[in-house]
Formats: structure tokens, C-alpha cells, sequence
């Protein structure tokens, strides 16, 4: 018993070749077997299990000049299938089926090659990761971030265009058929309108990015104006001939913040110039960390002798210091056996060992002048507050030999290894301090200071 079924077709289009297609079924057992059907697709040539089988199947390709539709219609079982109106909508929906196909081939090829320069992008961005700043990688970050948003407009940008583009067709067909509604016409109207009122916010939005970025510019110029005439008023402040802090009342809120960021310090020496204006210096120099306030302190009470504080480990020093005069005071310490040593007036007047061996100096505190800290900056107590004046404070990151002492006590200098240097704009005052000019090594002013 045998089954057979045929079926013939033909495309006819100018500039396309034309296909005959013949199907021959048979169940014949030694007949090669071909499933077709509409549901069930194994994705690569529309076969089922569930279809009739077929034994062969022949295309041949015709010319396109020896095409010739009547003859393929009348073999066809349905003869009216490709005919009139019809074959006209399929001819003008094929058409536009490759137009959208094109398109959506250069849109994936524009795509393809934005996938490329961003990545291409971000492969620079990682390379050189390694070897920038915080900053640096921020602002690369940031790039990216701006590269992506950027795709991601011109993403929804190609999806509303397409849709709108549908929807236009979709309509247009209609109206050319002549069958289109009331609702259709008016929904063409508000889709023109709204095309017209998107154009015109974007060249309002155009203009007022233009504008903005204007003001930003003149108020770029204005800070940079401002920041010269701050430089301007700053030089003309200068005190050639040196400054002096003045601490004139024993008060809880009047001091001097020194501005230097203090490292990790595994030794030191601490130096100033001191007058003081009643017995007893009270606190010259306090340096806090967040958990230690005590990190390093120079103090004296008014009836006890000068101590030196290192981690809230506390030592005596033998230093004679007297009211209305100016002095040089250095001490210096250090972590290997907790070694330390006081001079006054350039010469060694104390020294011993055992303060806070092993321990370190810890980097992020709070340099205070004229006061003793007992919280972060901060937790004053007048009662050991300076009252007098100070001068050519400094710090450095090792112990002084007694020569560089000297030196210092003399108006000499030793750069190096300073921490903290004595600079104007190195040191803030609050609460009522001053900056006088004149300070005990300035040449026009040292016989008026002493």
C-alpha cells in the first residue's frame, strides 16, 4: 500500500530564481524516511515524529527569465493560494521583511563594534589599574561608568525608534489599504506631536546644558580670582622677621593647632623657644592619638618640676626655667631602652632611661601648642594651659646630637629629619592666641625679645 502527496509551489520576484518542490511520500519499508510538519520543529529543518514520510525531496532551480507562475498554479492544489490581491500583500510583506533584516544586520554589526571599543576600553582601564592613585582609578571608574550609561541611552533610543517604526508601517499599510479608523488616525496624529514636542525638550535641554556649563566656567573663574587674592592677602601678612605665638590669659580655649600631618616615630626630638609669662611653663606641646592623649607631652605645673610624657609614662626633668626671659628647650627620647635626654640653653642638663620602652610614637594625632589635651584635640583644663609665648617650635623624626642642639640654641638650623617645621602657614590659632611678629633669632628684634 502506498501513499502519495504532492505539492508544487513557486516565488516568482524580479532578480530571484524560482524553486519547484515535489514531495513523493511512501511506507515502503526499504524507502529512506523524512518527517516534515508545522509543529514540533527540531530546529534545523522543521521535522517532527509526528508528520506523514516522505521518501524524496527534489528542488529545482528555474530561471528567473522561464518563471512562470500559471504554470506552478495550476499544479498546485490549492490554485488560488498565491493569486491577486493577495500575492501582492506577500510580494510587499517579503520586501519588507529583508529591509528589517538588513537593518538589524548593520545594527548588530554597529553594536558589535561599540561591544569592541568598550571593551577594548576596559581593557585599558584594568591594565593600568595597577599603577595609578586612588584618584586616578576613580576617574577611570567613572569613564566606564559614562561609556556604559551612554550605550544604554542609545540602546533605548534604537528600541523606541523600532517600535515607532513598527507602528508607523503598521499604520501606513493600513491607510494605503484604505481601511484606516477614526482611533488609528488620531493615534498618528499624537504620535507626530509627541515627536515634535521630544524634538523641541531636547533642543530646550541642549541649550540649557550649554547655558549651565557656562555658569560653571564663570564660576571656575571666580574661585580662582578668589584663591589669588587669598594668596595676595596672605604674602602681604608675611612676617619677614619671623613670628611668635602669644598666649596672654590662662584660659581652656585659647591655642595653636599645628597643621603638619606627625608620622610613626620610633624616636624623636622636640625643640622650642619659650617665655614664659608666670611660674611654672604649664603645656608648651601636647601630641594625642585617639586612644592616648598622653602620646607626647611637655608640661610643667605651677609648683612642680617639668615632666616629659611619652605613651602616659611620666618622667622629671631637671630644667630651671624662669619667667619674662626666652629659652631654648629640646627633649629627646627614644624607643631602644627608652632612652632620653633634656637640654637647656643648648647644653645637657638631664638624661635617663626606662620611658616607655619599646613603644612607638603613633602616626595621625593632633599637634596642640599652649595647651594639654586630654581628649583628641580637645578636653582642655585652664590650670595647665601656657601662658606666655613660644617660637620656632619644630620635631624631627630622630634623636639630635648635642651639637645640633647647640646649633639650634645659637639661631642655627637642621633641616633634616623635621616632622613639624616652624612655618606660618603650619600653624593655626584659636580661641584668642595671636601671631606677633618677631621672634628671638630675628636680627632687628633679639635685644627688644630678651
Amino acid at each position: 500500500m502506498q501513499l502519495k502527496h504532492r505539492w508544487e509551489t513557486s516565488f516568482c520576484k524580479r532578480g530571484y530564481f524560482c524553486f519547484s518542490i515535489r514531495l513523493h511520500g511512501s511506507v515502503l519499508q526499504h524507502a529512506p524516511t523524512f518527517n516534515i510538519g508545522l509543529s514540533g520543529l527540531d530546529g534545523v529543518t522543521g521535522l517532527t515524529g509526528h508528520d506523514p514520510t516522505v521518501s524524496r525531496l527534489i528542488c529545482t532551480p528555474i530561471p528567473a527569465g522561464e518563471c512562470n507562475t500559471k504554470n506552478f498554479q495550476q499544479q498546485a492544489d490549492d490554485p488560488s493560494l498565491y493569486a491577486g490581491e493577495d500575492w501582492g500583500y506577500l510580494r510587499t510583506t517579503a520586501e519588507e521583511l529583508r529591509q528589517t533584516v538588513l537593518q538589524q544586520k548593520d545594527q548588530i554589526q554597529t553594536d558589535q563594534r561599540t561591544i569592541r571599543e568598550l571593551t577594548g576600553k576596559l581593557s585599558e582601564c584594568e591594565k593600568g589599574l595597577d599603577g595609578k592613585t586612588a584618584a586616578d582609578r576613580e576617574e577611570h571608574l567613572e569613564r566606564i561608568m559614562q561609556a556604559i550609561n551612554q550605550l544604554k541611552d542609545r540602546i533605548e533610543k534604537l528600541e523606541v525608534g523600532k517600535l515607532r517604526y513598527y507602528n508607523i508601517n503598521h499604520l501606513q499599510r493600513t491607510r494605503d489599504r484604505g481601511v484606516i479608523s477614526p482611533k488609528e488616525q488620531l493615534l498618528v496624529d499624537l504620535e507626530g506631536e509627541l515627536e515634535r514636542k521630544v524634538e523641541l525638550l531636547e533642543k530646550e535641554r541642549k541649550a540649557l546644558r550649554q547655558e549651565t556649563e557656562k555658569h560653571r566656567q564663570e564660576i571656575d573663574r571666580g574661585i580662582d580670582k578668589l584663591r589669588h587674592r587669598i594668596s595676595g592677602l596672605e604674602e602681604g601678612h608675611s612676617f619677614p622677621e619671623g613670628y611668635r605665638l602669644s598666649f596672654p590669659t590662662r584660659t581652656n580655649y585659647m591655642y595653636a593647632l599645628v597643621r603638619h600631618s606627625i608620622p610613626k616615630l620610633r624616636s624623636f626630638t622636640a625643640c622650642l623657644w619659650l617665655r614664659p609669662a608666670e611660674g611654672g611653663i604649664g603645656t608648651p606641646l601636647s601630641y594625642a592619638v585617639p586612644d592616648q592623649p598622653n602620646e607626647l607631652v611637655l608640661l610643667q605645673g605651677l609648683h612642680s618640676p617639668a615632666e616629659l610624657l611619652v605613651n602616659d609614662k611620666v618622667t622629671q626633668l631637671p630644667l630651671n626655667l624662669s619667667r619674662g626671659s626666652w629659652q631654648h628647650v629640646c627633649v629627646s627620647w627614644s624607643q631602644k631602652g627608652g632612652v632620653w635626654q633634656a637640654y637647656q640653653g643648648g647644653k645637657l642638663r638631664g638624661e635617663g632611661h626606662g620611658l616607655a620602652t619599646g613603644h612607638h610614637i603613633r602616626p595621625g594625632g593632633e599637634l596642640v601648642l599652649g595647651q594639654e589635651q586630654d581628649s583628641l584635640g580637645g578636653g582642655f583644663d585652664s590650670s595647665q594651659a601656657l601662658v606666655g609665648q613660644l617660637s620656632q617650635v619644630g620635631l624631627w623624626d630622630r634623636v639630635l646630637s648635642s651639637s645640633q642642639v647647640a646649633t639650634l640654641a645659637r639661631c642655627g638650623k637642621v633641616p633634616q629629619g623635621s616632622v613639624a617645621p616652624w612655618t606660618e602657614n603650619g600653624i593655626e590659632v584659636h580661641g584668642g592666641a595671636t601671631k606677633d611678629p618677631g621672634e628671638p633669632c630675628s636680627k632687628h628684634s633679639r635685644n627688644l625679645l630678651y
